[in-house]
């Protein structure tokens, strides 16, 4: 047991042991107040705060009219996210840098964000509503997002940026490309988690986007999105953006679509056709995707993608795309009810679909839809078609049953390599 000397001496070295609460309202904030500028006595007890301290938001309405900044050690905490508001009520489109954000902070450390709503109250919205660049050690918990133009929460070569129970509605602009992103990690993030938030559409364009900064040749990695629900996102619900991140994990998501919607998203991408591939090590497992355009898509020749353990239903294309990768490995999913097709392989040279350590591919109740539009309608749709162009595949230990209710065929392989003990074939 520490000693009481020991304990004394241990305060010394630290300021945690000295950690207070500065209220905003004794800076001079004023809850409800439309006409008042509260930014000024929310960074005064900022600035005021010492390592470890906490400045506190209570319940209330507060409007600012400057940004917020953030300094290192220094936490900021609501009373949550339906109690305590922060409100801006400048906009983006004000023409000057200093009206683009609503918190932000640049080589930070060490610092939450926790319990407040985040809003504007222009419809066009801020860019951003927290920008966290170039810093190390920040969490965003139990808040919720609204009327953002570009991005709700965003982290720029920033080491373990941490989003968790939080909320993400109503982007301000879906539209246009770098838009309407929930939480984005680019240009060299790494060790970051976005874990059991929810992410409501339609206007969300993407829910969680992973991606790098090719003109300095510096991907983002090691990023975990764990545990999210998504609905009705304009584009894929979490997408890697194509600007080689690698080593990321996409696990135990539920992403589910409109199925009455003609501009459905992709459940979950991997690499752009603008943007360019992933890179390798990326893995997406045991998801759970309805009513999406696409389940997981791999594009732009994206490498060593492993998808596996998800649960792909009704789709309105394909469960599994692989339009454009390399060395992808697919096992153990359940696709169901797609009206494509429920695997498709366009160009994937060495990709395997076989069983796992306990299940296998189960692929059923595909191809129902018409093949009009589709660039290859003269074979109808159906469970697995892997074109000629591939090379390499292994594809063994599968059941592809029941999926020709279009005319198409249960697997149709065109390419070279191994196929064994696939049932239904």
């Amino acid at each position: 047991m520490k000693s009481a000397l020991g304990a004394l001496f241990g305060c010394a070295l630290s300021s945690a042991c000295f950690a207070t609460n500065l209220n905003i309202i004794d800076y001079g904030a004023t809850p409800d107040d439309h006409s008042d500028d509260d930014s000024i006595a929310i960074n005064a007890a900022i600035n005021a705060a010492r390592d470890g301290d906490t400045v506190i938001i209570p319940e209330g309405a507060f409007h600012t009219r400057e940004e917020i900044i953030l300094k290192s050690r220094v936490n900021l905490k609501g009373a949550g996210y339906a109690k305590s508001t922060i409100t801006a009520v400048y906009s983006s489109k004000d023409n000057d840098d200093e009206h683009k954000t609503l918190i932000k902070g640049r080589y930070l450390f060490s610092v939450s964000i926790s319990g407040l709503r985040l809003k504007t109250i222009h419809p066009e919205g801020v860019n951003k509503l927290i920008s966290i660049i170039d810093s190390e050690n920040v969490s965003v918990n139990e808040s919720s997002f609204h009327r953002f133009e570009e991005h709700a929460v965003y982290f720029y070569n920033t080491v373990n940026g941490r989003v968790a129970n939080s909320r993400f509605q109503d982007a301000t602009n879906t539209i246009d490309g770098g838009h309407g992103y929930g939480v984005v990690y680019t240009s060299g993030c790494n060790a970051g988690r976005v874990d059991n938030s929810y992410f409501y559409g339609p206007d969300i364009r993407h829910g969680v986007v992973i991606q790098g900064d090719k003109k300095i040749n510096r991907p983002s990695h090691g990023i975990t999105v764990n545990s999210n629900y998504f609905k009705d996102t304009k584009q894929d619900a979490i997408d890697l953006h194509g600007s080689g991140e690698y080593d990321n994990l996409v696990i135990n998501n539920t992403i589910v679509g409109d199925p009455n919607d003609k501009a459905l998203g992709r459940g979950i991408g991997v690499g752009e056709d603008v943007h360019g591939p992933s890179g390798s090590g990326n893995i997406v497992k045991n998801n759970i995707i309805r009513n999406t355009l696409y389940g997981i898509h791999v594009l732009a020749g994206s490498p060593d993608v492993k998808i596996s353990g998800n649960k792909i239903y009704n789709c309105n294309r394909m469960g599994i795309f692989i339009e454009k990768g390399q060395n992808v490995d697919v096992r153990a999913n359940t696709i169901e009810g797609c009206r494509w097709w429920g695997i498709y392989v366009e160009n994937g040279d060495n990709t395997t679909i076989a069983s796992g350590s306990k299940t296998t591919n189960e692929v059923h109740g595909n191809g129902w839809g018409s093949s009009d539009g589709w660039r290859e309608k003269d074979y109808g749709n159906g469970g697995v078609r892997v074109e000629s162009q591939n090379s390499g595949m292994n594809v063994r230990n599968n059941n592809f049953c029941d999926n020709e209710s279009n005319g198409g065929p249960n697997f149709l392989f065109e390419g070279q390599g191994t196929v064994l003990n696939n049932q239904c074939q």
